[in-house]
């Protein structure tokens, strides 16, 4: 069965072969696209493909709106929710992600979306976990809530 996981970029314009390009592991990459819109990009790694599917522009705001809802119900502490709530509104690009076959044991898919994450200044949701652009664990299931 396929993993899954979803970026949100504040700048889409981040997302082309200047950034691809850049990333470590990707042997290669190809767009999708359907009727002359692109629709996403497929990364061809040693362990696997990542297809990231762009969420069409009129289907983003309702989808932030609910993780924004999300992020209220996992995390605790006000000022990291104020923090991950401002992130969420100003995500202009949403990216679900389909690992195929799955995450592999060695942890590379997981380091790429990180490593994309990181290039993007983005958030990562994945393992029901929101991490940061820095691979903090914000809220959700692998988070540790701040003391």
């Amino acid at each position: 069965m396929a993993g899954n996981a979803a970026l949100y970029i504040a700048d889409p314009s981040l997302m082309g072969s200047r950034l691809f390009d850049k990333l470590e592991g990707v042997r290669s990459y190809e767009s999708t696209s359907a009727g002359g819109s692109a629709t996403g990009v497929r990364f061809t790694l040693d362990a696997g493909q990542v297809t990231m599917n762009f969420m069409p522009g009129e289907r983003v705001a309702q989808h932030l709106k609910v993780f924004a809802g999300f992020a209220q119900q996992v995390i605790n502490d006000n000022d990291r929710l104020v923090y991950v709530q401002s992130r969420i509104h100003y995500a202009r690009l949403v990216c679900g992600c389909v690992i195929t076959p799955d995450f592999d044991s060695d942890g590379t898919i997981e380091d790429f979306l990180f490593q994309f994450t990181s290039a993007t200044n983005g958030l990562l949701f994945l393992a029901d976990t929101i991490f940061d652009y820095d691979g903090e664990a914000l809220g959700g299931h692998h988070a540790v809530e701040a003391k």
